[in-house]
Parts: structure tokens; C-alpha cells; sequence
């Protein structure tokens, strides 16, 4: 960007020095040169778009265009001046306060060389470093240029899709920045969200003006505070448009067989980045139609001013029909909404029970931590496990013959945490939990084999107490039953009297096809 502003400025200094040429020269061709800031200018806004911070560029490219229409040498030349000192104030502004207040392409290099040097998967997953550099260095430099925010955060979470890793996530510091970030990152909401059922066919979920459905008119707050800022970002005929789609006939469950004239699953390789990171592909395509629903007509994913979408569906009859959906405004408030219906497990408080029937409990297990103590010491978790215990016993003695273990949206935390839970219903004897590996102090980093593996140091092992042998116990999972979720989920999943189920996989997928046929 400063290049083609000093560019631009030596242009004006050109005009500047031809102005004192004589007459005779006035409709020779250095005239054209009113003409150049101008082209360098439409280069600048195509390649970094419109700074606030070199406003003063802008204006000059066109105020200059008048010295084509003018003899006048000293109007030239007070008019290209005026222009050369506004461009160099621009620079000033652009370099020292504006471009220049957040280093983003800093905060790429110091991210990237610390994740070359301890990300622990690089070999594993194959990971390209050199690549990724060359691919995303670009990427970043623009970002600094423009100072966008919201393309920071874009750019980053693609960057952290590359990995496919649950723990690689970009996330943004909880400020009114974050929500001004994450409302214009997801494009423009058209009245509904959608989902792929397993016949492979796209509905309609989370529809404008259906109960339970999230509302632009709704009044609910939420845990990232999206509702609160809704109303900042609705169309100004955001409340005339809220019922087209539902005069429409499309309704929740509604079979959408186009998006924009193509589609829905046409869309995929477009939408590059998502709220969060699906190392799974069969979870990450579970997610991908929902954020589909952002696109207008004529839109790439997430970067549009789209006011409308054309969308096709199946009426009541099964015949195709097309609607023309208004933009409501920020698609990301009915998309968090959607996204937290299906992830979201039983709002009890962790390790609490709540009754289903007189044959099944479920207990609630929110995020594998207790209490400070144990975290600190795995010794300390035995209060948890004898009042654990003391309730399985309980409920087995009352004649409940199914337990359900709702790990859904769970947050991982401690392994030690996993296998005092675990070991309740493992069967008898010793278990390994997991293996401990070898660290360099030096590098900070776990050592390899010579043949590039990790060494194991000690095995983490349990004892099965096998206190539920003749009931049945299902493991409740999504994609967001995360990190130690994961674990608990690998562990049980071997018992022979568990079955996995969920609309997805945890987050590192378990395999449920596996256990589905052990209980058929």
C-alpha cells in the first residue's frame, strides 16, 4: 500500500515540475499524467479495498483529473501540490496510526514459528510447513495493509483448518471487536439454517417465524452475546421481509433441493473456515450445510453484501418451487443458535443425575474436572469417586437397568479424571488409561525414535470395578465431546455392555459403526 502511495506522490511532483513548461507543451502528452494517479488508486482499492486511513488518496486521484480541463499552469500546479501534501499526510496517517497499530503479519510469523517448532503432529498428519508459509505469508501481509480485523480472523481460522486438529483453534479475545468480528464473518441470514439428514437429502432447521426457531425479533440472551448486538446488523426491512419464508411454505424439515441455483453440497469446498475446528471429514460435512445458509446470489462464502438468496424447495406435494429469501442481516446469530441446539447436552450441573424413566438415569458429565484439589492432584479425586459409586450402587439396587452418560459438548480436562469415572463400569482387573512420553527439557519438545515415533515412558493404568455388568450404558456424544471427552469415549466404548450414539462422532472420532453391530 505505501509503495503505491509514494508512486502516486512522484507522480504529482511530476505534474508539479511540467507545469512550468511552456504553452505551447499544454496538450502534449505529460498531460496524461492527471490521469495516472487516478489508475494507481483503482490498483490500490482492488488489491487491499477502502482504508479509512488514506481517505486523503482517494480524493487526490480524483480532485487531480481537473488539471486535463484546465490551461491554467498555477491552478495545475496548486491543485497537484494541495494533492501531493494530502497524499504524504495519508502516509503519515497510514504508517504511523493507522496500518501500523496491530502487527497482524507479526503475530503470523511468532504463531507459525512456535507451532512449527512443538506442534506435536507434524510428521503424523504430514504437515507442509514450508507450504502453509508460502501460502498464508501473502495472505497476512494484505491483512496488514488493510487492517481488517474480520480478514485477520478469517485468514486465521482457514489457517487452523489446515491441521485438522481439535486443539488448533483461532479464537478471539472476548471484546466488542470479537462480536463485530464473528457477525460480519459468516455472510447474511435468510431466514433459516440447514442440516443433511442420513438419506442425504438438505432441510430447512431453525426457521424465521416457527416456534423454538431463534428470531430476529427474539429478546434471549446467549453466551457469546450475539442477540445483544443483533439489531445493529438488521436490513432496514428486516421486519417487513422476516415472513417471506414462511408464507413461502418453507417450514423446519422443509426439503431444500437448491441453494442459489446449485446444489447445497456444490458449496463445500467453498466454505474454507467454521467457528470451530472439525477434525473428522464425515463431522465437518455434518456442519458444512449450516454455514451454507450464509451465501447470498452472486457471493463467495463469507465475503458479500448480498442482499437476497434464490432458494429451491419441495413443497407439501413434492413439487419444486423457488423463493426469493431477503437478507434479515447478520446470518451469525441464527447460525450460533443452530449450532448450539444440536451441540448443546443436558443443561444439569456436571456429575448430577436426572431421571428418563423408571429403568434409565442419565448422568451428566459436563467437563472432565471435579474440583480444584483433584485437578492439582490426581489422589484427590477418591471423594468424587466413593459418592459416584455410592449413587451407581443406588440406582442399581432401585432397578434401573440403563444408564446414559450425556458427554455431549464436553469440554475435556483431565485424563486422571476420566479413568476414576471409567473404572466404575470397566470390567474387572487392570486397564490401561494412557502412556506417559518422553520430554526433552532442553527443546521443550517430546522426543522421537529413531524410526520418528514416540517413545512411551510409563503406562497410566486403572482398575475395573465392573459395577453395572448387567445393565446396559450409552454414551451420548457430538462432535463437541472434545479432548478428554474423546478419551472417555475410546475407553468405555471397549466395554461390551456400551454403545456410542449421537448425530456425529466426538470430536476425534470414535468409531460407533463398530459398536452399533456389537449390539445388533
Amino acid at each position: 500500500m505505501k509503495f503505491f502511495c509514494v508512486v502516486e506522490m512522484l507522480f504529482l511532483i511530476a505534474i508539479i515540475v511540467t507545469s512550468f513548461i511552456s504553452k505551447k507543451y499544454v496538450t502534449g502528452r505529460f498531460r496524461y499524467l492527471f490521469a495516472v494517479p487516478l489508475l494507481i488508486t483503482i490498483i490500490m482499492f482492488i488489491r487491499y479495498g477502502f482504508i479509512m486511513s488514506y481517505l486523503g488518496v482517494y480524493i487526490s486521484s480524483i480532485l487531480i483529473i481537473t488539471g486535463l480541463f484546465t490551461d491554467k499552469e498555477i491552478l495545475k500546479r496548486s491543485i497537484a501540490s494541495f494533492c501531493t501534501l494530502a497524499i504524504f499526510i495519508s502516509l503519515f496517517i497510514g504508517s504511523f496510526i493507522g496500518v501500523k497499530m496491530i502487527d497482524y503479519e507479526a503475530d503470523f510469523e511468532e504463531a507459525f514459528a512456535v507451532m512449527k517448532e512443538h506442534y506435536v503432529l507434524s510428521k503424523e498428519k504430514g504437515i507442509d510447513w514450508d507450504a502453509l508459509y508460502e501460502e498464508y505469508k501473502p495472505l497476512f501481509e494484505k491483512v496488514n495493509e488493510t487492517q481488517d480485523s474480520v480478514e485477520n480472523y478469517k485468514t486465521w481460522m482457514k489457517f487452523a483448518k489446515e491441521f485438522y486438529d481439535g486443539h488448533t483453534n483461532y479464537i478471539l479475545k472476548k471484546t466488542d471487536d470479537q462480536i463485530k468480528i464473528m457477525m460480519e464473518a459468516y455472510g447474511n441470514d435468510y431466514g433459516l439454517s440447514l442440516a443433511r439428514l442420513s438419506t442425504g437429502e438438505f432441510v430447512a432447521i431453525n426457521v424465521e417465524g416457527y416456534d423454538n426457531s431463534y428470531s430476529i425479533e427474539s429478546e434471549d440472551a446467549d453466551l457469546m452475546g450475539f442477540y445483544r448486538y443483533k439489531n445493529k446488523y438488521l436490513d432496514k426491512d428486516a421486519e417487513d421481509n422476516k415472513d417471506i419464508i414462511k408464507n413461502a411454505g418453507i417450514k423446519n424439515g422443509t426439503v431444500i433441493t437448491k441453494w442459489n441455483g446449485k446444489p447445497i453440497d456444490d458449496y463445500f469446498d467453498e466454505v474454507t473456515y467454521y467457528i470451530n475446528p472439525y477434525p473428522v471429514r464425515e463431522n465437518e460435512e455434518f456442519y458444512l450445510p449450516m454455514y451454507v445458509a450464509g451465501i447470498g446470489a452472486d457471493c463467495e462464502y463469507g465475503n458479500c453484501d448480498g442482499e437476497y438468496a434464490i432458494v429451491s424447495f419441495l413443497d407439501e406435494n413434492g413439487v419444486e418451487k423457488e423463493v426469493k429469501l431477503e437478507s434479515l442481516g447478520s446470518y451469525m446469530p441464527r447460525l450460533y443458535d443452530s449450532i448450539s441446539k444440536i451441540d448443546s447436552g443436558l443443561n444439569i450441573t456436571n456429575l448430577s443425575w436426572e431421571n428418563v424413566n423408571e429403568d434409565t438415569m442419565i448422568l451428566r458429565v459436563r467437563a472432565m474436572a471435579y474440583d480444584s484439589a483433584s485437578y492439582a492432584d490426581p489422589s484427590q479425586y477418591t471423594e468424587m469417586t466413593d459418592q459416584l459409586r455410592k449413587e451407581v450402587v443406588s440406582l442399581k439396587e432401585n432397578g434401573y437397568k440403563n444408564l446414559i452418560i450425556d458427554l455431549r459438548a464436553n469440554e475435556g480436562g483431565d485424563p486422571f479424571f476420566v479413568q476414576n469415572v471409567a473404572g466404575l463400569f470397566a470390567p474387572e482387573g487392570e486397564h490401561v488409561n494412557l502412556y506417559s512420553t518422553v520430554i526433552n527439557e532442553k527443546t521443550a519438545t517430546f522426543e522421537r525414535n529413531e524410526d520418528g515415533r514416540y517413545p512411551v515412558k510409563e503406562a497410566l493404568t486403572y482398575e475395573g470395578e465392573d459395577l453395572w455388568h448387567d445393565g446396559k450404558i450409552i454414551l451420548l456424544v457430538n462432535a463437541e465431546c472434545v479432548s478428554a471427552g474423546d478419551d472417555m469415549t475410546y475407553i468405555m466404548g471397549e466395554y461390551p455392555n456400551v454403545r456410542v450414539i449421537g448425530f456425529t462422532s466426538t470430536s476425534l472420532r470414535y468409531p460407533m459403526l463398530m459398536q452399533t453391530e456389537r449390539w445388533l
